[in-house]
This record gives structure tokens, C-alpha cells and sequence, in this order.
């Protein structure tokens, strides 16, 4: 016997109005009603699920161009670091074949050279200030004065004002 035999024997049971068929009756009408919240639930389902996928889509076509142009510069620049890892490893291993202690004496030195050349430098220029002092500006000034009155009849006699 198939579904739909099944069905009108139910109908059938119904019809004839006995307390059972009123009991069935209120079963099948609970059960549409069921029925038709699971449909409409998994409508929203699906629905929501579309949305996912439209995000995931549009998400996949923005951001796996942007991914690409990362990876093909961190592709580019991958020479370049592995370039300057190798740079490092040598200066390590000059360090390490050079004596630390020699070097930072020579540091040293160099140090105390400087040192000594920046006193002298200041020294110097103690001096020269020392001698700027000792100038009297205001002789320096009236000589220019007498210079200018001295030489004005030489300007004027070749031209000038």
C-alpha cells in the first residue's frame, strides 16, 4: 500500500466522524501548520545562506587581488632580504674573526683623538675671540671714516660720487 492509499484511507476514517478521525483531524491540521513553519524557516535558511555566499564572493573577488599584489612584492623583495641577510652574516663573521677587544681599543683611541682635537679646536677659538676682543671698534671705525674722507677727492677726480 502506497502513501496515497494510506491518505484516503485516512480521509476515509474522517469522513465516517467518529472521536478518533476528530483526533486525526487536529493532528494533520497541527502538522501543516508544522509543516508550513519548516518551510518557511528553511526559506530564511536558504535565504541567509545566499547572503553568506554573495559576501563570501564578493569578499573572495576584492581581497584575492589585494592578496596577490602582497604576495608578488613579498616575492619581489625576497632577493633583496635574502641579499641582506647574507651582508649581515659577513659582517658577523668579520666581527668574529676580528678581535672584539682590539677593535674596541681602537674605538678608544679614536676617542681620545678626537677628544684631544675638539680641546685644541676650542683652545683656538679662545684665541681668536681673545683677539676680536682687543680690537677697538670705534678706531677701526673713524679710520674707515678717514680712509673714505681720504680717498672721496680720488673718486671724484675719476668719476665717481
Amino acid at each position: 500500500m502506497g502513501k496515497l492509499a494510506e491518505i484516503k484511507d485516512m480521509e476515509e476514517v474522517i469522513e465516517n466522524g467518529n472521536e478518533e478521525s476528530k483526533t486525526f483531524l487536529e493532528f494533520v491540521q497541527r502538522q501543516q501548520e508544522h509543516n508550513r513553519k519548516v518551510e518557511l524557516l528553511l526559506k530564511m535558511v536558504t535565504g541567509c545562506a545566499a547572503g553568506v555566499l554573495v559576501v563570501a564572493a564578493v569578499s573572495a573577488l576584492v581581497l584575492v587581488p589585494r592578496g596577490m599584489s602582497a604576495l608578488s612584492e613579498v616575492q619581489q623583495m625576497a632577493p633583496q632580504a635574502k641579499q641582506a641577510l647574507e651582508n649581515a652574516q659577513q659582517v658577523l663573521e668579520q666581527v668574529n674573526a676580528a678581535n672584539p677587544q682590539q677593535v674596541l681599543e681602537d674605538i678608544n683611541s679614536l676617542t681620545k683623538e678626537g677628544e684631544t682635537a675638539m680641546q685644541e679646536s676650542v683652545e683656538e677659538l679662545k684665541k681668536a675671540v681673545d683677539v676680536l676682543e682687543q680690537i677697538d671698534i670705534d678706531a677701526l671705525n673713524e679710520a674707515v671714516d678717514n680712509l673714505g674722507k681720504a680717498v672721496s677727492p680720488l673718486a671724484k677726480l675719476f668719476g665717481g660720487k
